[in-house]
């Protein structure tokens, strides 16, 4: 019986040769590649964008419209509170009383006198 031993092939210092062809067409898959992933790229991102804004507008409108109603209950507020009413209940109620009709005095402003032109010489 006779046995074989496999002897090592050392192929560490073999150089492969570039493919020319393939190097090209990777150039050319990559030139179309690159744009047409960069414009579906773009165009995600525009979408979402548009859906965010949309979303932001929608939470504007409803604090706008949360405010606005504020505003009305606050205005309508005021106007209870600064009726000639609520303004004679109140004061009633800190010990004013009606002044009489003929303590009352009215001073009128005199007229101011007009500017003098200033004389020449």
């Amino acid at each position: 019986m006779y046995y074989t031993q496999k002897k090592p092939i050392e192929n560490a210092h073999i150089v492969r040769e570039r493919d020319r062809r393939r190097f090209r067409e990777l150039l050319a898959v990559l030139s179309l590649g690159a744009p047409i992933g960069f414009f579906l790229l773009l165009f995600t991102w525009q979408n979402l964008e548009v859906i965010r804004l949309g979303h932001e507008a929608t939470r504007l409108q409803k604090s706008r419209k949360e405010i606005e109603d504020a505003n009305k209950a606050l205005q309508l507020e005021l106007d209870r509170l600064t009726s000639l009413p609520a303004v004679q209940q109140k004061a009633s109620s800190l010990g004013f009383t009606p002044t009489d009709a003929q303590a009352i005095v009215t001073v009128e402003r005199a007229p101011r006198p007009a500017p003098r032109a200033p004389e020449s010489r």
